[in-house]
């Protein structure tokens, strides 16, 4: 069922941390792209350091800054702006600063943002040019390509997504956590009925890389928060990418790729035997101080 012309009212949420020049970028391809539904701008600052500045008004629609007294991160940052979204906007797009959007975006968001799809998301392309760039890109587009226009999808891009405000307030919004909180969030939408579909058209151009060491970071983090077991044991991913790099079009790229898994696998693999250990711990039954003297253990020491 198709979403009548005029019932969105868009508010768009930006998190920002010291990058000014992307993010003025972002907000002028906002500015040259936006369609009638764009009711509201929050670009939430989360820099202690660098005050973002912003302008009053973008394409009619007001704009409205926050700023975080201390850093809290981009997912706990999407969730405060929705402090401040204006009761009237019922459905919300969530951008990064270092994207522009794609000609058509809100066009796009207008025709595929139905009542029958709880969101909406899609391609992420870089424009930068770098191999840490490179890499991701070719991580995103393995994951779009066995993909059909419009089906569900179990994640959803952080940077390039539009949610109803009902479903996302269903959801409990953002999962606060230092990276993977889109893709926990859109197992949040599953979980309630109401998924994420993938849009083709729906497009935003994004710097990839921050340099290889955030690349390890975010690799190990994700690793970390990670829950689910893989369908391969670790040496059969890494085998199974390490053999797609003799086929791919940028190899070198696709052999950082299979380095950046393999920190994330360690860190998978690390947490759930911590998981493992203190289960193991707290399973086992606690001696009596009394009984110490009688073991041959000595009391510890204040």
């Amino acid at each position: 069922m198709e979403a009548p012309v005029g019932e969105h009212r868009l508010a768009l949420v930006i998190p920002t941390c010291g990058r000014p020049h992307d993010l003025a970028a972002c907000l002028e391809s906002v500015e040259a792209g936006a369609g009638p539904e764009l009711t509201q701008v929050v670009v939430v600052d989360d820099s202690p350091t660098a005050p973002a500045e912003v302008p009053a008004r973008i394409a009619g629609a007001a704009v409205c800054l926050r700023r975080n007294p201390e850093p809290i991160g981009a997912a706990a940052s999407r969730n405060k702006a929705l402090e401040m979204v204006h009761p009237e906007v019922n459905a919300i797009g969530f951008l990064d600063d270092d994207v522009r959007l794609s000609g058509d975006w809100f066009g796009v968001v207008r025709v595929e943002l139905t009542r029958a799809r709880g969101a909406i998301t899609g391609p992420v392309q870089r424009f930068d040019t770098g191999l840490v760039a490179r890499a991701r890109q070719l991580r995103y587009d393995a994951r779009y390509r066995p993909l059909q226009p419009f089906q569900e999808v179990e994640f959803l891009a952080g940077g390039n997504a539009v949610v109803w405000r009902s479903t996302l307030e269903l959801a409990g919004g953002f999962p606060r956590v230092a990276t993977m909180s889109d893709t926990l969030l859109a197992r949040r939408l599953s979980e309630v009925d109401t998924p994420c579909h993938y849009v083709p058209e729906l497009i935003v151009f994004h710097r990839n890389s921050k340099g290889l060491r955030q690349a390890c970071l975010t690799a190990w983090q994700a690793g970390w928060i990670e829950g689910r077991r893989g369908e391969t044991t670790y040496y059969q991913r890494l085998a199974k990418g390490a053999k797609g790099v003799i086929g791919s079009r940028d190899p070198v790229a696709a052999a950082l790729n299979v380095a950046l898994d393999a920190v994330f696998l360690t860190a998978h693999a690390t947490n759930r035997a911590s998981l493992l250990r203190s289960r193991s711990v707290r399973g086992v039954p606690q001696v009596p101080k009394s009984r110490l003297g009688d073991l041959g253990c000595s009391r510890a020491r204040d």
